[in-house]
């Protein structure tokens, strides 16, 4: 009997001899999206949004919303996918967000033929709109993706940060002792810059450990924390205990937010209401 890879290589090779490689762009339906494997969350929720859950065989762990697509096949994490698990399901489409891999499993996919498409990001509205539009053309919805893209941004902040707007950080939590938080040209700066306000680590750039010193400087107004990072510190207590988060003017005040971490940072239909709803929470603040 063949095991769980070699009936997926047999599945895939029969579909390269009759399709043979596709790179897929985000214009273009897929030629057969009936069985779906995701990697990356905001895809799988863009999918539901759309009525579209039926197609999925798979996802990756970043799938948490809806609750439903937690009980889904694992394909292990957007980054480090599963070859073997996720060729075992037989997927007729790989859907994945631009940070999926390792670059080998990539690689492994597109020399098989399986069509595979890799969606842009973008960390604003318009790049939620845009992946929209992708994932709704690969199904061939683009008219149902066009109503979504409405109804997600139809409460999106349009004007961009005063100069005297307050300055806040985007955390993701400890590692290795150090908070790591997020400096420009990253989802926690987009999402900031969608709630209208401004980014204290500007000066920095990607996701950085946070000296005492560097933080100190910052001088954050407030910090916006998923909540499973304030989990992972110990608590929202323990977290702010840490020497370099102490003495900023946001953990003086308790103007510390929490928030779910895919809604937050995953650029699906969520994080433009999540960046709207964090901007009325800091308006509402004293």
């Amino acid at each position: 009997m063949l095991k769980p890879l070699q009936r997926g290589l047999a599945f895939l090779g029969s579909c390269l001899l009759a399709t043979g490689v596709a790179a897929l762009e985000c214009s273009q339906p897929a030629p057969d999206p009936s069985r779906i494997a995701v990697a990356g969350g905001s895809l799988a929720e863009i999918l539901y949004a759309l009525g579209e859950e039926a197609r999925i065989v798979a996802v990756d762990r970043t799938a948490t919303y809806p609750v439903a697509a937690r009980e889904l096949p694992q394909i292990g994490y957007v980054r480090n996918l599963s070859a073997e698990g996720l060729l075992s399901l037989q997927p007729t489409l790989v859907l994945g967000e631009h940070d999926m891999g390792p670059p080998a499993v990539v690689d492994q996919l597109s020399a098989l033929g399986l069509d595979l498409l890799v969606v842009p990001e973008r960390f604003d509205a318009e790049g939620v709109a845009a992946k929209i539009r992708c994932v709704a053309a690969a199904v061939g919805r683009a008219a149902a993706g066009e109503a979504l893209v409405a109804e997600t941004l139809a409460g999106a902040v349009t004007a961009p940060a005063a100069p005297d707007a307050p300055r806040g950080m985007v955390l993701l939590g400890l590692r290795g002792g150090s908070p790591v938080a997020a400096g420009r040209d990253t989802s926690g700066s987009g999402l900031l810059a969608m709630a209208g306000v401004r980014n204290a680590l500007e000066g920095f750039e990607g996701w950085k450990p946070v000296s005492e010193e560097a933080m100190a400087l910052a001088a954050p107004a407030f910090i916006v924390v998923p909540e499973r990072g304030v989990a992972d510190a110990g608590g929202l207590d323990a977290l702010l205990a840490h020497p370099a988060l102490r003495l900023t003017p946001a953990a003086q005040a308790g103007r510390v937010i929490t928030m779910d971490g895919m809604a937050m940072l995953g650029f699906g239909p969520r994080t433009v209401a999540t960046a709207a709803r964090l901007r009325k929470q800091l308006q509402a603040a004293p």
